[in-house]
């Protein structure tokens, strides 16, 4: 090698290390331009806030009269902060939480699969989850649970709080007896807490029932009943859709199918009860129920945040079955968020349905669904494993001016109903019209 070619190699290597130790000094630069930044904006603040937690952690005094001094946790100071400033749909979770949340969103799940709304002191269940204990012994959502037998023990549900108790204080795969009152008859189910895997969707014609079922932590699998309801006619079809999660997406997919092997060109859409869930699962579920003409992925909904910046969802494409001849939604005041973008892409784009075809039933005077029109993102904190769930933006329907924020979207006079039945009913009704 020449010294020539030596000087120049040399010359090469000092130049990669000038580079490199350039780029090293621009990250560190900009590390802290952002933080001196950060400071500037929002130190005040901060410090206001570390130094009242220091002063509570060296000087509040208070022992609730148990001689122990109370202290307060960091979830706990997080907690006071979010639920005194933020909405209701804003939240902290703790490391274990949110994985918990994260695992939940997924489809999996332990316990019975019962569920109770928290804004009232009944024991009338709410929801009963699709796939779990409690759906397989047969419970029904709006069950009143009257009381619980274990070991010969019965603990009697006189008020909300002892039939929660009892339920909490089951060990998994012990086996009690709930006891539950439906329709003015009393009933008894068998039943415990497992560990299972959620499903969203079942479906139901004339002859045939169609669940996804496992046990334990197995995958999902499509599995097929005789069994049918003889309300709808050879036509017709009903698809429950209880939220958007987990595999909600692939398991709509795959009902429509199945609908269309079994030759049904009517559809019930049942969103009643359902609160929503991803926007991702949202995009999946829409590309089976509706589809725009020419190319192009359809807006489904748009997000627009406090700085004015707008996010377009759109569907994940169009898998619509073209044989289907008309849908009818059912929906309630519970069907909120993701259900109601769903319902506003499928008017926007009018395929086989109209706001002719929304039936709801009256709760408070009102025939509407709940009318959540905002949009929460969850950012997880790297370092410690807690998220913060915040209200980031504002959504429109597709066509980007209109928020049902506040008021739901509402159904007919002549598609309002006195109670979940006659919906059903007055769903057929349109479909065979």
């Amino acid at each position: 090698m020449s010294k020539l070619e030596n000087k120049k190699k040399i010359s090469d290597k000092k130049f990669k290390v000038i580079v490199s130790l350039c780029l090293v000094g621009i990250v560190v630069l900009c590390f802290f331009c952002g933080f001196f930044v950060g400071r500037l904006l929002y130190g005040k603040k901060a410090d206001s806030l570390a130094w009242i937690i220091n002063l509570i952690e060296d000087e509040y005094y208070y022992d609730e009269g148990e001689g122990v001094i109370k202290g307060f946790t960091t979830e706990e100071y997080a907690n006071a902060l979010v639920k005194q400033l933020l909405d209701k749909y804003s939240g902290y979770y703790t490391s274990e939480e949110y994985a918990d949340v994260v695992s939940t969103g997924k489809g999996n799940a332990f316990g019975t699969g019962l569920s109770f709304l928290n804004a009232d002191d009944t024991t009338t269940v709410f929801r009963v989850s699709l796939n779990s204990p409690a759906e397989k012994s047969g419970l029904r959502s709006g069950d009143v649970l009257k009381r619980g037998v274990v070991d010969g023990q019965t603990t009697e549900f006189t008020t909300k709080d002892k039939m929660k108790d009892f339920l909490e204080n089951r060990v998994e795969g012990e086996t009690f007896t709930l006891f539950v009152e439906r329709g003015g008859t009393e009933l008894e189910f068998t039943t415990a807490k497992k560990v299972y895997v959620q499903s969203y969707v079942y479906y139901l014609d004339s002859e045939k029932t169609l669940k996804f079922e496992s046990e334990g932590n197995a995958p999902l699998v499509k599995t097929e009943y005789d069994e049918g309801d003889n309300r709808f006619d050879n036509d017709t079809a009903y698809l429950k859709l209880v939220s958007f999660e987990g595999g909600a997406g692939s398991q709509v997919g795959l009902a429509m199918d199945y609908m269309k092997q079994r030759g049904r060109t009517k559809l019930i859409l049942d969103l009643c009860d359902n609160g929503g869930g991803y926007m991702t699962v949202l995009s999946e579920v829409t590309s089976y129920l509706t589809y725009q003409d020419g190319e192009g992925k359809p807006v489904i909904a748009v997000a627009e945040d406090k700085k004015g910046k707008k996010e377009y969802f759109k569907s994940a494409g169009d898998n619509f079955n073209r044989e289907i001849q008309k849908i009818t939604v059912l929906a309630n005041q519970n069907t909120a968020s993701a259900s109601e973008c769903l319902i506003g892409a499928m008017l926007y784009y009018g395929k086989a349905f109209s706001i002719d075809n929304l039936v709801v039933p009256i709760t408070d005077g009102e025939a509407r669904t709940y009318g959540k029109g905002i949009m929460q993102t969850t950012y997880q904190n790297f370092w410690t494993g807690e998220a913060l769930k915040l209200t980031t933006a504002l959504v429109y329907q597709p066509d980007g001016t209109t928020c049902i924020n506040g008021r739901g979207i509402s159904a007919k006079t002549e598609n309002q109903t006195i109670d979940y039945d006659s919906a059903i009913q007055r769903a057929i009704a349109i479909l065979q019209g």
